[in-house]
């Protein structure tokens, strides 16, 4: 919640928050933590912290699915590439399937 408001500006419902799932993250000996949350109002403007992150869009359901049919590791450079060269319409890559993050917008997407 309070990691949320730092890097982007948007209050979280505390009420809305739910673990998900975890994995461990090689640098520097972590562990990555998912959690879900909604925000308190959908209409929040989103505002960086540029020391924090670099950039932060809002998303909807249909411009994230269209990213999913995406295959392979989309992190890599010329994957990303044939992906977005393929489909210039795409307006996000994620993360490939087997990790944290990709479990969290997978189970998002599930949600009706």
């Amino acid at each position: 919640m309070r990691e949320t408001f730092e890097e982007t500006g948007i209050r979280v419902d505390p009420g809305s928050i739910s673990y998900l799932s975890s994995q461990p993250w090689p640098f520097p000996r972590s562990c990555m933590i998912a959690f879900r949350a909604t925000a308190d109002d959908q209409d929040q403007e989103i505002s960086i912290d540029p020391n924090e992150i670099v950039s932060a869009y809002w998303f909807n359901k249909s411009q994230v699915k269209q990213a999913a049919t995406v295959p392979g590791a989309v992190m890599n450079h010329d994957v990303a590439a044939k992906a977005l060269k393929q489909n210039p319409s795409l307006d996000v890559l994620i993360p490939p399937q087997g990790v944290v993050a990709r479990t969290l917008i997978d189970d998002w997407l599930e949600d009706a």
